[in-house]
């Protein structure tokens, strides 16, 4: 074989080891596909991860609610009147703390003993380094946020309506019905109950809704900053902002005496176009995980009966129990 023969056999050589062009697009075609097979796999992954946190977090407001109740006696009541009115209709346990909703008192329970000491009884206290405004009210709490809620920016609401922006929000609700008192003559008198645990719950405390899911920000205007926008903020008494559940009006102001039918949750609705504020909404398709008063989380359908969800969310209304809901 000639020098230039030996050459060109190895050109060709080197000319057969490449890919052609219809074989490297194959194999691009190839690998978006198992992508795209792939990718809803991760994210049903995350989705677990979150659920599980969000899971995990109901669970230590469930207990933290149980400590406190051990240390006080009473539930906390659900909130001032503004952030800056002063609880005075409440266990005496509770009195003298201005702006705070059942939320803020259970910061030493979760992990944030030096936060409520620096509140001294004020939500409104300045607190170095914290975003938003500032204060208290504007700081993040792990412990109330669940990672699934998709427009928490930094842990503040995604709304400027009402300055929301600069408040951080809570995806769990307390129960008007168990931490109110709906029998009160006045809106401040029904904010601020005070029921005993398990005392009060004559329907059992596996049996009844203490905390429900919200989203942190919650609108069907599909405008973020449209003045009907509202949200959950885990430590504004104002109305409009109470992180609470079973109200039943968006202003989440009791402005009627009586124990009420609590509306029905949503199920992952879109947080902008879809979200009813009047109501308990989760951001899990399909269910709506809750704290009962033992403590303990439980998942319930997002289809279930609503005259159902309405007696469990009634502590003492002779309501269904056991495993029929």
């Amino acid at each position: 074989m000639t020098g230039r023969t030996a050459m060109k056999a190895a050109i060709a050589r080197r000319c057969r080891a490449g890919f052609t062009l219809v074989e490297l697009l194959v194999v691009i075609a190839i690998i978006g596909i198992l992508i795209a097979l792939l990718l809803p796999a991760v994210q049903s992954v995350r989705e677990s991860s979150r659920r599980t946190t969000c899971g995990n977090n109901m669970r230590q407001v469930g207990l933290a609610l149980h400590a406190i109740t051990d240390a006080n006696q009473y539930l906390p009541p659900l909130s001032a009147i503004t952030k800056s009115g002063t609880i005075t209709k409440a266990a005496v346990q509770y009195r003298g703390a201005k702006g705070f909703t059942a939320f803020t008192w259970l910061l030493p329970f979760v992990e944030q003993e030096g936060l409520y000491r620096v509140a001294n009884q004020d939500v409104n206290t300045t607190v170095d380094g914290a975003p938003g405004a500032g204060r208290v009210y504007s700081v993040p709490v792990a412990a109330f946020l669940c990672p699934s809620d998709p427009n928490n920016p930094g842990g503040l609401a995604a709304t400027q309506n009402g300055g929301a922006n600069k408040w951080a929000v809570g995806n769990y609700a307390a129960n008007y019905n168990v931490f109110g008192n709906p029998a009160g003559a006045t809106t401040e008198e029904r904010l601020q109950g005070k029921l005993k645990m398990p005392l009060g719950f004559m329907d059992g405390t596996t049996s009844t809704v203490l905390v429900a899911e919200r989203y942190g920000t919650c609108s069907s205007s599909g405008d973020v900053d449209d003045g009907d926008t509202r949200g959950s903020l885990w430590s504004d008494a104002n109305k409009r902002w109470r992180p609470s559940v079973c109200v039943n009006n968006t202003d989440q102001e009791p402005d009627q005496q009586g124990f009420t039918q609590c509306a029905m949750f949503q199920s992952a609705p879109h947080w902008l176009k879809e979200c009813d504020p009047s109501r308990a909404q989760s951001p899990h398709r399909g269910i709506m995980p809750v704290t009962l008063a033992d403590a303990s989380v439980r998942s319930l359908n997002g289809s279930m009966d609503e005259q159902v969800w309405a007696a469990i969310c009634h502590p003492s209304d002779g309501g269904p129990g056991g495993t029929n809901w």
